[in-house]
């Protein structure tokens, strides 16, 4: 009997140790799962965490972009406005000059001479010359400068002074208004005056 004792505590004995080895195996096999799985639960909180943030940078970089377009915008706009009473002020004080000018002789002397320019421009014989009201008074003057028959009326696009002359059955204008030349100023004027809106 001591030999059946003796294979019976061998065979428990192995099957303890082939117990233990399993269990080993099987925790060191859970060791590793478990390490992987903490690895691979890390990675994907980082790569969650990486595709949020690079979310919240574009939304952050977007209203950063959105609230310096509406400043430049804002800006811009202010700079043109300046710029505009800028070129309303010099034009107006311009046409006041030019007002002035046209209550003195020198003026009167230039719009006959501008009577004579329009009648070598217009050549038919159907031609009206235009003036403002209050230079209708020099009607007889003007004819005269003109050096043959016109037909001399007010024109109330005429704000300033000056002459134009149209001529309908040739279609021809000769504007040798003082409206017209400041309008033409103000157009070389944005042109060239170096009042520019930069970004």
């Amino acid at each position: 009997m001591p030999d059946i004792v003796s294979k019976t505590d061998n065979f428990l004995k192995a099957i303890e140790k082939y117990a233990a080895e399993q269990r080993s195996k099987i925790e060191s096999e859970a060791e590793e799962f478990k390490s992987k799985e903490l690895n691979k639960a890390e990675e994907d909180g980082l790569k969650e965490a990486y595709v949020l943030l690079q979310k919240k940078m574009l939304s952050i970089n977007t209203s950063i972009a959105r609230e310096l377009s509406k400043a430049e915008n804002a800006s811009r706009k202010s700079t043109f406005a300046k710029r505009q009473e800028i070129e309303d002020k010099v034009f107006e004080r311009a046409k006041e000059k030019l007002l002035e000018y046209a209550g003195t002789d020198k003026y009167i002397t230039k719009l006959l001479e501008s009577a004579k320019t329009v009648s070598e421009k217009l050549t038919a014989d159907d031609v009206t010359l235009y003036v403002c009201e209050r230079d209708l008074k020099l009607k007889n003057k003007i004819i005269s400068a003109f050096g043959r028959k016109c037909d001399v009326q007010a024109s109330n696009e005429i704000q300033i002074g000056g002459i134009m002359g149209i001529s309908r059955t040739v279609g021809l204008l000769a504007d040798e208004t003082l409206d017209t030349k400041l309008q033409n100023q103000r157009e070389w004027f944005c042109e060239n005056s170096g009042l520019t809106i930069t970004a």
